[in-house]
């Protein structure tokens, strides 16, 4: 089962970090982002607001907006890891040398160096990738106000979430409605989080974070 990933470095954690601890004032999230030094994504190739030059794209494409454009931003979403649970299709199309969805997850990112595709991991690599960034964000925050994993859906997912003042920090995995729901992924999630709002339950994480 393929994976390609991109795990956030220690400099994005800070910057994520920083981005949770703000108030999201109309401009200041597009302030942090010229800070950041994250580069305007304007060619039409993404639904990407900014490429944080780590590999690692900021979505959705409104983020951060000037506030003329829009008053109040809503979340942001980093994918920094896909995968793809190939099936017998999927094997069809190799023995009769097409391509398909494994083909299109190793070009997925291929232009971006920093993130590396790997054609036989499994979904154990893809929990370990979440792990990793759990860890990196713990190593910021302290631990998790909350970890569930969710395994009664069709796929079993993982989340950790942080408070930061008026914001919330998740890291979890959800599928990419970038791919008309073929990969899962794993990212961070930020956003606005109204201090005392309970976080959801393990089956009704995925639908707060999915991009």
């Amino acid at each position: 089962m393929p994976t390609t990933t991109c795990l956030p470095s220690p400099e994005l954690a800070d910057q994520l970090v920083e981005l949770a601890r703000l108030e999201w004032t109309p401009g200041a999230t597009g302030d942090a982002a010229e800070r950041f030094g994250w580069t305007p994504v304007d060619d039409g190739a993404w639904t990407a607001a900014f490429a944080t030059n780590t590999g690692h794209y900021v979505v959705p494409e409104w983020f951060a907006a000037p506030p003329e454009e829009q008053a109040e931003d809503e979340e942001c979403h980093l994918p920094f890891c896909y995968y793809y649970e190939a099936d017998d299709f999927d094997e069809e199309l190799a023995t009769g040398g097409l391509s398909g969805n494994i083909d299109w997850l190793e070009k997925h990112h291929a232009d971006d160096p920093e993130w590396r595709f790997e054609r036989d991991t499994g979904r154990a690599h893809f929990d370990a990738q979440w792990r990793a960034a759990v860890a990196l964000f713990t190593q910021r925050l302290g631990e998790p106000e909350i970890t569930v994993r969710d395994g009664e859906g069709e796929s079993p997912w993982n989340y950790a979430a942080w408070r930061c003042g008026g914001n919330a920090l998740v890291v979890g995995q959800c599928t990419d409605n970038g791919s008309y729901m073929t990969f899962e992924q794993a990212l961070v999630w930020i956003a606005p989080y109204r201090v005392g709002r309970p976080f959801p339950g393990a089956g009704d994480f995925g639908s707060l974070i999915e991009c």
